[in-house]
C-alpha cells in the first residue's frame, strides 16, 4: 500500500555553513532565504529518529538566513536547525505574531534574529536553551544584496550595518 502523504525524496542539504547556539549571548541574524519541509530530528550520532517523552517522533526544518558575515570564499549563508515544537520555534512563532505576520514559515525576504537568551533547568537531562526572537515581514525589511551580490559586498564596519528599525518586540519574561 502507498501513503500519498510520505515524501518520497530526501531534502537537500542546508545551503550555507550551520550556525550553532554553542554560548549563551550566540546571536545571528539575516534574511530569510528559505525554510525547508520537515526532517526527521535523530537520535544523537544514531540514524534512528528520535522521539519525545510520549514516544512521538521528533522533526526539525532548516531556515536559511543571508547574513553580512562571511568572506571572499564565503557566501555568508547560515542554516539554522530549528526542532518543531522547541522553545526556538516558539520563540520564533512569537516575534512573526508581534510583527502581524500570517501564521506558518518565516516568509523568505523577512528578517530574523535569534538569540540565545539563557538557559532553565530542564526535567529531561541537560538545561532548556531559552530563545528570543525578533521578526520584520518582508515589506518592512531593508532590501537584501542583489544574489549575484557576494557576501564580501556587505559593509565592514559594524555601525554600517543594521537590521531593520521596525517596532522593537516586546519584553519577555524569564
Amino acid at each position: 500500500m502507498h501513503d500519498d502523504t510520505t515524501n518520497d525524496f530526501a531534502p537537500s542539504a542546508p545551503t550555507g555553513k550551520t550556525f550553532k547556539f554553542s554560548n549563551v549571548g550566540d546571536s545571528i541574524g539575516g534574511y530569510v532565504e528559505g525554510v525547508s519541509g520537515r526532517i526527521p530530528l535523530n537520535k544523537f550520532g544514531t540514524d534512528t529518529q528520535d522521539v519525545d517523552h510520549n514516544g512521538n517522533p521528533r522533526w526539525q526544518r532548516i531556515i536559511t538566513l543571508a547574513t553580512p558575515e562571511g568572506g571572499d570564499a564565503d557566501d555568508g549563508l547560515r542554516a539554522v536547525w530549528m526542532p518543531v515544537g522547541s522553545q526556538m520555534a516558539t520563540a520564533i512563532g512569537d516575534a512573526m505574531k508581534r510583527a502581524g505576520a500570517a501564521t506558518g514559515n518565516p516568509a523568505d525576504g523577512s528578517f530574523l534574529k535569534l538569540t540565545f537568551a539563557r538557559t532553565r533547568p530542564s526535567k529531561f537531562g541537560n538545561p532548556a536553551k531559552i530563545y528570543v526572537a525578533e521578526y520584520t515581514q518582508p515589506a518592512n525589511a531593508q532590501a537584501k544584496p542583489a544574489p549575484e551580490a557576494a557576501a564580501s559586498s556587505w559593509p565592514t564596519n559594524s555601525n554600517a550595518w543594521a537590521p531593520p528599525q521596525g517596532s522593537a518586540p516586546s519584553p519577555w519574561q524569564q
